[in-house]
């Protein structure tokens, strides 16, 4: 993987950087959702026949994957976001794409408010926390940072397992640091307590959405209403890149292609 040091500490950065060189899109940022890590979420999408292959960054945020995880790291989607701004410049790109998943949706967001280049394409896959999502994040936060480190996150990992159906999910999220999971919850909440909507009509790129196709009319509208071309993917629920890799990847190349 690639490394980008963030910081005078010698804090790392990592990413996967497929495809330089061999289109004329923008890069593409890909911004992974809480508990997940691009470097599993999304090879197979990016691998996929189906995808434009552009120039494809599986970006790992920090405190995920196989970025570094200090324990006194700042993971809020606003830190998050930070890192990613410096990172874009620090590479000299002059212009970007995001995507953002689930929870990295409200940083690829912020990312796009808060960049100093241009950002072509915003593509936002199924944006938001669901009822699911805002209840284990609640769980999460109704305990102190304390608590979820030293026995929070260890129950949660079980209470997972135990469930079943969370294998895409757990690898992933089991080597994610405490810390950043506690702090992103926190942050992810307040965050979809706001009006993003509001923030996402705001932005001037072009912009996508990517839901399952059970998403129902009245979801379809609210993103149609605040300027996104909607994509729908077929035989998903919220983790798309594992129920249907090419059917997102090929959702993706369609939203990229509205700003050739």
């Amino acid at each position: 993987m690639n490394p980008c040091t963030i910081d005078d500490r010698g804090n790392v950065l990592r990413y996967f950087d497929l495809y330089s060189g061999t289109s004329t899109f923008a890069p593409l940022l890909f911004i992974h959702g809480l508990g997940c890590a691009s470097s599993s979420d999304y090879p197979t999408v990016v691998g996929s026949d189906s995808y434009s292959k552009g120039r494809s960054l599986l970006i790992d945020l920090m405190g995920a994957g196989f970025s570094d995880k200090p324990e006194d790291g700042k993971y809020t989607s606003d830190a998050q976001a930070n890192v990613l701004s410096n990172f874009a410049i620090g590479e000299r790109f002059t212009q970007v794409n995001l995507f953002g998943h689930s929870a990295g949706a409200f940083i690829a967001l912020k990312l796009a408010k808060c960049l100093s280049i241009q950002v072509r394409t915003l593509i936002l896959c199924a944006p938001g926390l669901n009822d699911y999502g805002t209840a284990m994040l609640s769980e999460i936060t109704s305990m102190t940072e304390a608590q979820f480190v030293s026995a929070g996150f260890s129950q949660l990992l079980a209470q997972l397992k135990a469930a079943g159906g969370n294998d895409a999910w757990l690898g992933p999220f089991s080597v994610a640091s405490p810390y950043a999971i506690y702090q992103w919850a926190r942050s992810a909440l307040d965050d979809n307590a706001q009006n993003w909507l509001e923030d996402l009509a705001r932005l001037n790129s072009t912009k996508g959405v990517i839901l399952p196709d059970t998403a129902t009319s009245d979801e379809i509208t609210r993103f149609e209403q605040a300027g996104c071309t909607v994509e729908l993917v077929a035989n998903t629920e919220h983790m798309m890149a594992y129920d249907n890799p090419d059917g997102l990847a090929l959702a993706i190349s369609n939203l990229l292609k509205l700003d050739a």
